[in-house]
């Protein structure tokens, strides 16, 4: 039997998985910016490599959360 406290805790591990899930997602999407259309790894940027870890920053931070949330749902009690 599941007790409130359990489901406290997974409701706590949810809402950190997903809280890291965006954040990580940001840092992608300015690191895809930075290597993109700044001087970091290259002059005059490198959009080969910064597009794309951009698009996978924006899909971890927008996309995967919402997918994860919706798995997560409880169904309806009744």
């Amino acid at each position: 039997m599941v007790t409130p406290q359990d489901r406290e805790n997974l409701a706590r591990t949810r809402f950190t998985i997903l809280s890291a899930m965006r954040a990580s997602g940001a840092l992608l999407v300015i690191l895809g910016l930075w290597i993109g259309y700044g001087d970091i790894l290259r002059p005059d940027g490198w959009p080969m490599l910064g597009v794309p870890l951009f698009l996978l920053g924006v899909a971890e931070s927008l996309i995967v959360p919402r997918i994860l949330a919706r798995r997560w749902r409880t169904p309806p009690e009744g």
